[in-house]
C-alpha cells in the first residue's frame, strides 16, 4: 500500500513537471513573435533607454588640433568644450575622441583624439563597427572682415562612411573673446544650427523619448521694440531656424519701423525660449546694455533694445 501512495505521488509530480515544461515551451515562441519590441531591443536597447528599434547615429567632436598643444589656443579649447555641453543641452550626448581606443595592437595606448597620423582611417574604421552612422565634427576660428577682426565660430559636420559634407554653419563674431557667457552663446547657436541641418537630411541624433521641446504647441505673443526691419529678419531667422520645436511665426502688426508683434507657435517650453534668447542677446551685444530688456511670461515675449544700438546681422550691411 504505501509503495502504490509513493507511485501515484511521483506519477503526479512527473506530470506537473511536464506540465510545466510544455508551458515553457509554448509561451516563449508566442512572446517572441507577439512582442511589439525586437530582440535587440529586449537587451541593448532597453538597457540604453531606446526601445524605437532605430540605430542613433553618433557625432563625434575631432579636436582641431589634438596633439599640438602650442597650436590649441585657449579660445579654441574653451569654444570646443562649450560645444560639447551644448550638445548635451539640446538631447545630444556626443563621443569623445580621447576615449575611443586606436584598433592597433602595436599602439594599444592611443586614442583617436591624440593619434592625427591616421585620422580618416581609424574614423571609417571606427565607422564600420558601430551600427548607426558616424558623424564627424570639426570646429574652427574665422576671422572677421573690416578694421577690427573678431573670431568667428564655424563647425562641419561629414558623413564619415560616405564622406559627405551635411552641415556646415557659423555664428555671429564673438564681441568678448574672453567672456565665458559669449563663447557659451556662441556654441549653443552654432550647435542648434548643425543639429537643425542634420536633423532636416534625416540623422537620428537622440534617443530621448521626451525633449524640453517635445510638449504641446504654445503661441506665444512675441513684441521686438528698437528693432530695425534688417535687425529683427536677422533674429527671427534665427529663432525660425535654429529654435528647437518652432512651428510657424506670423506677423500681427507693425505699425513704425521699429516696432512689431507677431504671434510665434513653438513647442519649446517658455524656460528654453527664455535661455535661447538671453544667449542671443549676449551675442548681440545687448546683455550689458542697461536700455536693453527681455521680458517673458507663459505665453508673452517682450524684447527691448535702444534704437541707438545697432547690432550685427549678416542679412544687413552692417
Amino acid at each position: 500500500m504505501e509503495f502504490g501512495m509513493r507511485d501515484v505521488s511521483m506519477i503526479g509530480k512527473l506530470r506537473r513537471i511536464a506540465l510545466t515544461l510544455l508551458c515553457l515551451i509554448f509561451t516563449v515562441p508566442l512572446t517572441n513573435v507577439g512582442s511589439s519590441i525586437p530582440a535587440r531591443a529586449a537587451n541593448g536597447d532597453i538597457a540604453g533607454g531606446n526601445i524605437a528599434g532605430g540605430d542613433i547615429d553618433s557625432l563625434l567632436v575631432i579636436p582641431a588640433t589634438a596633439g599640438d598643444s602650442s597650436a590649441l589656443t585657449s579660445l579654441q579649447a574653451r569654444l570646443e568644450f562649450a560645444a560639447g555641453a551644448a550638445l548635451i543641452d539640446i538631447g545630444i550626448l556626443p563621443l569623445d575622441a580621447n576615449f575611443i581606443p586606436v584598433p592597433d595592437v602595436d599602439r594599444p595606448s592611443l586614442s583617436i583624439g591624440n593619434d592625427r597620423a591616421r585620422p580618416l582611417a581609424l574614423l571609417r574604421q571606427l565607422a564600420a563597427e558601430r551600427s548607426g552612422r558616424l558623424l564627424a565634427v570639426e570646429i574652427a576660428l574665422l576671422t572677421s572682415a573690416g578694421t577690427e577682426t573678431l573670431p568667428v565660430p564655424a563647425a562641419s559636420v561629414f558623413d564619415v562612411a560616405s564622406g559627405r559634407l551635411v552641415a556646415r554653419s557659423s555664428t555671429l563674431p564673438i564681441l568678448e573673446p574672453e567672456s565665458d557667457l559669449a563663447i557659451s552663446a556662441a556654441a549653443a547657436a552654432l550647435t542648434r544650427a548643425l543639429a537643425h541641418q542634420l536633423e532636416q537630411h534625416g540623422y537620428v541624433l537622440s534617443a530621448v523619448a521626451r525633449k524640453p521641446w517635445g510638449g504641446r504647441a504654445t503661441q506665444y505673443r512675441l513684441a521686438l521694440e528698437g528693432f530695425d526691419l534688417c535687425e529683427r529678419r536677422g533674429l527671427l531667422a534665427t529663432m525660425e531656424t535654429e529654435f528647437p520645436g518652432f512651428l510657424s511665426i506670423e506677423l500681427v502688426k507693425a505699425p513704425n519701423p521699429t516696432f512689431a508683434v507677431y504671434l510665434y507657435d513653438s513647442t519649446a517650453t517658455a524656460q528654453r525660449l527664455q535661455k535661447w534668447l538671453e544667449q542671443i542677446m549676449v551675442s548681440y551685444g545687448l546683455a550689458s546694455s542697461a536700455t536693453s530688456r527681455l521680458f517673458m511670461n507663459d505665453d508673452s515675449i517682450r524684447i527691448q533694445k535702444d534704437r541707438t544700438t545697432s547690432i550685427y546681422s549678416p542679412l544687413c550691411d552692417g
